[in-house]
């Protein structure tokens, strides 16, 4: 794993989304209460946008058309089998840090985009 410092401790509060390019991937990173987690920019559904979605109760939600997805995990609130690339998180110091290899890859079973 190779991680990158995208933020500071306490530049993201609860809630917060920030956009982040690492070696060429777009990333979100998000503070969950105390946690930051982070995954692909781009909602699977027709691409909107994750940076300008929101958190609520865990979940991240795209802000075209409502799609939710576990905080956590990546995965659709109501579809188990769809699931956002998510990436590894560390805080080193005050350093928050993503390593740009998926940790969970992209699947989205629905029709062609």
């Amino acid at each position: 794993m190779v991680f990158h410092t995208v933020a500071r401790v306490g530049e993201l509060e609860p809630g917060d989304i920030k956009p982040v390019n690492v070696d060429g991937a777009d990333i979100i990173v998000y503070r969950v209460a105390d946690t930051y987690y982070a995954s692909q920019r781009s909602c699977l559904h027709q691409g909107g946008d994750l940076a300008d979605g929101l958190i609520s109760r865990g979940l991240l939600i795209c802000p075209l058309h409502g799609w939710q997805f576990h905080a956590h995990s990546g995965v659709h609130q109501l579809s188990p089998e769809t699931c956002l690339r998510t990436y590894a998180v560390r805080v080193s110091g005050d350093e928050i840090q993503i390593d740009p290899t998926p940790r969970v890859e992209a699947n989205y079973p629905g029709e062609p985009r």
